[in-house]
This record gives structure tokens, sequence and C-alpha cells, in this order.
């Protein structure tokens, strides 16, 4: 019994293990971009014009980025404001090194503000009481104790 306990066990922390090698990714493909050499690049029209730079993007809940947030406007980042423009607008080349949109200064400037949402915490579990902590999903339950348990 104890034997078929340990095979059982065993097989079990080996299946993980080969689980958790096939999550990992050990390199970067070429046709690849790291987030830091997108957020913050700057952004041209296909005039060569300058429009701004991406300040942020949008993830959808199925993991795709949906919209890429331009800071446009403004003299040194006051006065700027954000416009979300969907990711499939966006013509990136040659290491987010040139980032292109058919579109010019003028139309983001007139085009609606984004408008960002607050971040919302996920309620701790039934029972779990004000005691603050981290969430199955790895936020902030906003727990009055506010530390992580």
């Amino acid at each position: 019994m104890r034997t078929g306990l340990i095979a059982v066990t065993t097989s079990t922390m080996l299946a993980g293990a080969v689980a958790a090698q096939e999550a990992i990714v050990d390199q970067q493909d070429s046709q690849e971009l790291l987030g830091g050499w997108v957020i913050g690049a700057a952004v041209d029209s296909d005039t060569g014009e300058r429009i701004g730079s991406i300040d942020d993007i949008l993830i959808g809940a199925d993991g795709q980025i949906t919209a890429g947030i331009v800071s446009v406007g403004g003299f040194l980042g006051f006065g700027a404001k954000d416009v979300a423009i969907d990711w499939d607008e966006f013509e990136i080349n040659w290491d987010a090194r040139e980032v292109v949109l058919s579109m010019t200064r003028d139309e983001l400037e007139d085009a609606p503000e984004f408008e960002y949402r607050d971040r919302e915490f996920i309620p701790a579990p039934e029972g779990e009481g004000a005691g603050g902590g981290m969430d199955a999903g790895g936020g902030m339950d906003g727990g009055a104790g506010g530390g992580l348990n």
C-alpha cells in the first residue's frame, strides 16, 4: 500500500514538473517584442509627423492586446491627453523602433480622450474576515488589514 502511495505521489510530482517545464519560455523569438520596447515608443503618422508616444496598452480577457494608448498633444507632458487606438491600426517595425499610424496628430487631438476606470479588488472569500491579504488571483483583496497574508 505504501509503495503504491509513493508511486502515485512521485508520478503526480513528475507530471507537475513536466507541466511547469512546458510553461517556461526560455528565449525570445525574433518576431516577439518586449512590452518595454513598445510602451514609451514614439508614434509617427505615415507621413513622418510625430504624433505622440505609446503610454500603455489594453489587454483583453483573452490575453490579447486590444489597444494602444497614445499620449498626444501638450508640451513636455503637460496638457497631453490619452487616446486609445485599436491595436490592429499600429504598424510596428524593427523591434518597435518605428511605430506608425495612418492617422494625423490633428485627428488624434480631435479624438475623444480615453476614460480610465479605477482598479477594482476582488472581495475576500466567504469566512475570510477583514484581515486583508492576497486573493487566489494574486490581487489584493482590499480588506481592512491591508497586509499580505
